[in-house]
């Protein structure tokens, strides 16, 4: 079950598939961040010591802020394709507020809410949990040089699949974000999306045993 940073649990239940490394929100701050800095020492062994610090801090941040948006997960994956791809990215749970009425109405009005822009392509499908207003979009995100212990700031590519489903029985949603920035995997990339989207539920799971590996699901855009 998740909790919202209030400390409140919510009837929200999520599986994600091998390969995601999820971070402990509810953890401590410094110990996260002393991991945040063990991780990139390890990955980037050229970075300075003001690299890595300024990296943790401005992750922490970043990571705060988004919990107080309604953030109850947020992990990193990595998997390899059958192409020998490796597809990796970072996805994000929130809970959000929604109007209140028919849960069913919700994802059509998500997607009106949703500005239509290039490289934009947005439809309503049907998941386990219910119908969910799926966006998939490209866009270009400025990364400040703070979180990198430099100046000035860079752009990255990134390509996002998000998905909003409505609670059944309380005015609030779930918003399923998943982003990369390897767009040579694309169908793997939304295959992937779409099977952690369907892993949400809104009632507690049975006792029956979980399969060690999900099926692949179909991407909303064939």
């Amino acid at each position: 079950m998740a909790t919202a940073d209030s400390g409140r649990l919510l009837p929200l239940w999520y599986t994600l598939p091998e390969g995601f490394r999820p971070v402990d929100l509810s953890a401590d701050p410094e110990e996260r961040m002393e991991a945040h800095y063990t991780a990139l020492a390890e990955l980037c062994p050229d970075a300075t010591t003001g690299q890595l610090v300024a990296s943790a801090l401005g992750f922490e941040a970043a990571l705060g802020r988004l919990v107080e948006d309604g953030l109850v997960h947020f992990s990193s994956f990595v998997l390899r394709t059958d192409d020998d791809l490796l597809l990796t990215g970072i996805c994000q749970i929130s809970v959000t507020g929604r109007p209140a009425g028919d849960p069913h109405l919700y994802p059509h009005s998500a997607l009106r809410a949703h500005p239509d822009q290039p490289d934009t392509h947005k439809a309503v499908v049907e998941l386990p949990s219910g119908l969910a207003a799926v966006v998939v979009a490209d866009q270009a995100v400025t990364v400040p040089g703070t979180l990198f212990g430099v100046e000035g700031e860079s752009t990255s590519a990134v390509r996002t699949a998000t998905f909003h489903l409505a609670f059944p029985r309380i005015p609030q949603a779930v918003v399923v974000s998943l982003s990369t920035e390897i767009f040579e995997a694309e169908e793997e990339f939304l295959e992937l999306a779409t099977l952690v989207a369907a892993g949400i539920s809104f009632t507690g799971p049975t006792s029956a045993p979980v399969p060690k590996s999900a099926p692949v699901a179909v991407s909303p855009f064939g």
